[in-house]
């Protein structure tokens, strides 16, 4: 009886699962791969809410998420992000990375620039700032 009942039970799981699964709705996939979705459910009061939900493609890090997908995920936009929201997102963050490594470029310049003697008025070599040396 105990293996029928366990039966049963994995089955009414099985069913439940399937069920869970069957009701989401693919909404689509980000530039890594990471898929999106929403799900209806009814709350405790019977009301029809809505799930949004990412299944990443590689390693969890919600930090990583295109700033358009983040959006939708949190609701802070109704409809997910079209092919053109994507593309502009995708571009955008391109101009970003080009413009944060020509600021890491500058600062470096700059840093060797201050650290070398090279930037100062009148400022020569380590060597010639020394006190006492005549030659």
């Amino acid at each position: 009886m105990a293996a029928g009942g366990s039966g049963g039970a994995l089955s009414r799981l099985a069913a439940r699962l399937s069920w869970a699964l069957l009701k989401r709705e693919r909404m689509g996939v980000d530039e890594m791969g990471n898929k999106y979705f929403r799900k209806l459910e009814k709350n405790a009061f019977g009301d029809e809410i809505e799930r949004r939900y990412v299944k990443y493609a590689g390693d969890l890090d919600p930090t990583q998420l295109p700033a358009e997908w983040h959006q939708w995920l949190h609701k802070a936009r109704e409809e997910p992000p079209t092919e053109e929201d994507i593309q502009r997102g995708i571009h955008q963050r391109e101009l970003y990375r080009q413009r944060i490594a020509e600021i890491e470029r500058e600062e470096a310049a700059r840093s060797f620039q201050a650290h070398s003697g090279g930037g100062r008025a009148g400022g020569g070599g380590f060597t010639q700032q020394l006190p006492g040396d005549k030659e």
